[in-house]
């Protein structure tokens, strides 16, 4: 059975990349924090398709960011319901927070975190991950204990706090959701 069985299904054509792209232009966006960034992903996209834009750049995540470029202020340590403990309110014009939320006991106050300190763009991904039980999740969480699969962020949290919310049928049906302010 689906994750997300009732919500409406998002066909990107071309990628995530172009849908960054668009959304960079609408929004003038110049800032970035890229949460949970341990190992990359989708910032990888949008920030070497617009690297001359970006003033600020930070990435930070509960266990360890992997290496990025030079112009990165990279924070370790950093849990996604804690964000405003590390972070003023409406500091970065793009938050995105990319297969996190599954791995957060209390994925409400991660998202409030996420929409305090965006300025203009909450962009928020997350998978299923229920075929990680047992022992491959055994070793997952034996080289980051953070990656312990919990369960899915909810689509009424989601969808109170203003975000539209889709799933991908491309990618295994992985949520998709987004808040412009």
């Amino acid at each position: 059975m689906p994750t997300y069985p009732d919500l409406p299904v998002a066909e990107y054509y071309p990628a995530p990349e172009r849908f960054f792209w668009n959304i960079h232009r609408k929004l003038d966006i110049h800032s970035i924090l890229d949460v949970g960034a341990g190992h990359g992903g989708v910032f990888d996209c949008f920030y070497w398709t617009h690297r001359d834009e970006m003033v600020r750049r930070e990435a930070c995540d509960i266990f360890k960011v992997r290496n990025l470029p030079p112009e990165w202020t990279v924070k370790n340590g950093v849990d996604v319901t804690r964000l405003l403990e590390h972070y003023e309110p409406a500091s970065f014009d793009l938050v995105q927070c990319t297969e996190v939320l599954e791995h957060v006991h209390d994925t409400r106050k991660a998202l409030e975190n996420l929409v305090s300190v965006a300025r203009k763009l909450v962009f928020v991904t997350s998978a299923d991950e229920t075929h990680h039980e047992g022992e491959p999740q055994a070793r997952i969480q034996a080289i980051n204990p953070a990656q312990a699969y919990i369960c899915q962020p909810s689509v009424a949290d989601l969808r109170d706090l203003g975000f539209q919310v889709y799933v991908d049928n491309e990618r295994g049906r992985q949520l998709i959701a987004w808040l412009i302010k």
